[in-house]
């Protein structure tokens, strides 16, 4: 579901995306109609200002001939010629311009030949002697001249500005598009980034908040398993102290010894608990700093206290093998330290460990350990426990034949040395 929910996000940012694209190209082509349309006013306004001119100039000709006429100056002269040379580079100008429509190029031929006529006409009385009357026809030839003149300008500026409004307003609309359009694009593309940027805070949230409640069922798997621990701890000490209080309870040597090695091994199981409590683990135990204080209340149970003598390295075992451990222990140090005789030299404990190979001795000078195990079988429960926790852990035992030593060897891969703080 999730895949099938990222390639329809990720289908639809890419059709967003194309989208965009497209819409950026054809804002590139509305942009380059503005362009060449604004052009083309500009170009209108070019016309019509060109035609102002022409007309301007032939006016201003006009001036300049009439005052030389009056006053005969070489100055009126000259600048008559040069509204003459200007009305000619603008009559140039204005057929240039409207090379691109037929019409106006044909009004254009014909303001340019009513034109030179009348400049000619101007420059013809220009000629004549000082002093020499008027010709009225010429006059007369030379108003009508003027009015057509400005019959074509009229023409021409009025067909460049039907064009101009025309063309300014597709200017307009484009202009109008657009701005549409990129108002378009913006609102397409805040859109896109608002999705995407939603989508990963959508995505962000929902899995902090899986995160969330994944921690707090591991806190909340935590507290039960603590509470189940400390019941079963509680369970454990009970047991221990009901044994204890049926063993005062009872007038049976027997039965009181039975009893008494049943106390001590609850009390190794709870040892072994009580550990691993304290270190809140529940996988692991530190078994070389367990060891001198399980050995205390399995010889205080009997009155020994001062019997058990413990040497040990830091190492932490697995529970289960933790748990076996000191079950074998218990039932191996329980025959020597039941005889509480003063003479008997203290019990030695050692544990070591060497890469992955664990390693315990129990020294008992009195030799009240069993010598081989055929002996040991004799010893009766208590052995059966530890020939079958042998074979659960997979440990391999060994007896001195004086009865003054046990050995027992396991190879546990998960044992590892306590780092020093």
């Amino acid at each position: 579901m999730d895949m099938l929910l990222r390639q329809r996000v990720r289908l639809a940012g890419l059709a967003a995306l194309g989208g965009i694209v497209a819409l950026l190209l054809i804002m590139q082509s509305i942009f380059a109609e503005v362009v060449s349309s604004e052009r083309w006013v500009n170009h209108s306004h070019q016309v019509r200002t060109t035609a102002t001119l022409v007309l301007s100039h032939i006016l201003s000709a006009e001036s300049a001939q009439r005052l030389y006429l009056l006053v005969h100056a070489p100055e009126a002269r000259d600048r008559f010629q040069g509204y003459r040379d200007d009305t000619t580079n603008q009559l140039l100008a204005l057929t240039t311009l409207l090379s691109d429509n037929p019409d106006q190029v044909r009004r254009a031929s014909t303001l340019t030949a009513l034109a030179n006529a009348r400049l000619d006409a101007l420059q013809v009385l220009m000629q004549a002697p000082a002093g020499s009357p008027p010709d009225t026809i010429t006059l007369e030839r030379g108003e009508s001249l003027m009015a057509e003149v400005r019959e074509q300008v009229a023409i021409i500026d009025g067909t460049e500005q039907a064009l101009l409004v025309q063309r300014q307003g597709r200017v307009n609309t484009l202009r109008l598009l657009f701005v549409a359009g990129s108002v378009v694009i913006c609102l397409v593309a805040g859109g896109l980034v608002w999705r995407l940027s939603s989508g990963a805070m959508t995505e962000a949230d929902r899995e902090s908040r899986m995160r969330q409640q994944l921690q707090d069922m591991l806190d909340e798997k935590g507290r039960l398993l603590r509470e189940i621990n400390h019941r079963v701890g509680n369970g454990l000490s009970m047991i221990g102290t009901l044994l204890q209080l049926q063993t005062h309870d009872t007038k049976d040597p027997q039965a009181e010894r039975a009893l008494a090695e049943a106390r001590t091994r609850v009390l190794a199981i709870n040892e072994v608990h009580k550990r691993m409590l304290q270190a809140e683990t529940v996988d692991e135990v530190e078994f070389g700093a367990l060891l001198p204080a399980f050995c205390r209340e399995v010889a205080a149970e009997y009155g020994a206290l001062d019997r058990v003598q413990v040497t040990s390295t830091p190492v932490l075992l697995p529970v289960e093998t933790g748990v076996a451990l000191a079950l074998i222990l218990n039932e191996m140090l329980t025959p020597t330290l039941r005889r509480s005789d003063e003479l008997y030299s203290p019990v030695q404990l050692t544990l070591a460990v060497v890469d992955n190979r664990l390693s315990c001795i129990i020294d008992d000078p009195s030799g009240q350990l069993p010598t081989d195990m055929g002996a040991a079988r004799l010893a009766g429960i208590g052995m059966t426990v530890v020939q079958a926790l042998c074979r659960q852990i997979g440990a391999e035992m060994a007896f001195d034949k004086a009865g003054t030593q046990f050995y027992i060897s396991i190879t546990v891969p998960r044992a590892r040395k306590v780092q020093a703080a």
